[in-house]
């Protein structure tokens, strides 16, 4: 109970302050997405940064998790923030914000905090020891950067990366006798999750920002590694994987957001349509527009965002129970 009071505590304060402090120093960002567009605080990182870390250090101070498991969590948030937050100051190129994606696993991989043998549906655990910690530095710098780019409309992604931990604690529930280690450490994120998203969802109060969505990818990868839940997380983030592939390959490579035409548009009453223009980047939210058969409103797409990636978990959960992950 205390770990949960301090986890909320924290998040709520950094919250709190992180709008108080960007609103008196006008650091605020558009709305593009409103009528009137009005200015918003531009930077949750910090927040979402500061409930994850102090939720992170009061299980390690406690005992909850081995020292090891705890520094390392603690180092791979420290990176990924700082990643976001050289790329919400400096504008990173693409390249770099791959490449840098790599550096959040090294504490996973230099302490040997991973077990390469996955399950798989109908082989059980496999091992692939040459060939895990490859995928693992491929995997942290895709949901970081697949975050990053499905961070598009109010609450989109903490309620996407709240959705995948809230079903894998309910996975791990189901097939485990006791949560301990890892999986409290999974309770402490869902929790720092739960209080930050209120602030963030439509009409939002604070954006993300780069550093909140680096540091809110690299949540997934490590939760993914370390109860090992390979196969529920990439089967629950297919909204992400579609999103990134269709953007991707209609772009034709990996480039910088302003460079490109922007998939939808606002009208005068602000209802979101897709773009007509052909060479405009294929989106989620651009498919979704497109084939709704009417005008959205932003909160009516929200909507549908919200519910897409919770029905993807929740189904996720089922395919794997029934494919039969192991109690």
């Amino acid at each position: 109970m205390l770990l949960i009071v301090i986890t909320a505590a924290i998040t709520i304060a950094a919250t709190l302050l992180s709008i108080h402090l960007e609103r008196r120093f006008n650091v605020l960002c558009v709305d593009v997405h409103k009528v009137g567009k009005p200015r918003i605080p531009c930077n949750g990182g910090f927040a979402v940064f500061s409930g994850l870390v102090g939720g992170t250090l009061a299980l390690l101070l406690s005992g909850g998790i081995e020292s090891s498991v705890g520094i390392a969590v603690l180092l791979s948030l420290g990176i990924s923030f700082c990643i976001g937050l050289a790329d919400d100051i400096l504008d990173l190129k693409s390249r770099w914000k791959i490449l840098l994606g790599f550096l959040p696993a090294l504490p996973i991989l230099l302490m040997h905090l991973y077990t390469p043998r996955p399950w798989i549906p109908f082989a059980g655990f496999v091992r692939i020891s040459r060939l895990y910690p490859l995928l693992l530095l491929v995997a942290f710098t895709v949901y970081q950067n697949g975050a990053n780019m499905i961070d598009t409309h109010n609450g989109v992604l903490p309620v996407f990366t709240l959705s995948l931990h809230i079903f894998a604690l309910v996975l791990k529930i189901l097939t485990s006798e006791v949560l301990k280690g890892s999986e409290v450490l999974l309770l402490v994120f869902i929790i720092a999750f739960l209080l930050y998203t209120p602030f963030n969802l439509y009409p939002a109060r604070i954006f993300n920002g780069n550093s909140g969505a680096f540091v809110m990818g690299v949540t997934v990868p490590l939760m993914l590694v370390l109860n090992r839940l390979e196969f529920y997380y990439v089967l629950a983030s297919a909204p992400m994987y579609i999103n990134g592939f269709y953007y991707i390959s209609s772009v034709r490579g990996f480039l910088q957001k302003e460079s490109v035409k922007r998939p939808t548009y606002v009208d005068e009453v602000g209802c979101i349509h897709a773009s007509r223009d052909s060479s405009a980047p294929i989106t989620l939210v651009r498919l979704i527009t497109r084939f709704s058969g009417s005008s959205l409103s932003e909160k009516e797409l929200v909507v549908v965002l919200y519910t897409l990636f919770i029905l993807s978990s929740a189904l996720a959960v089922a395919i794997t129970l029934l494919l039969g992950y192991p109690t």
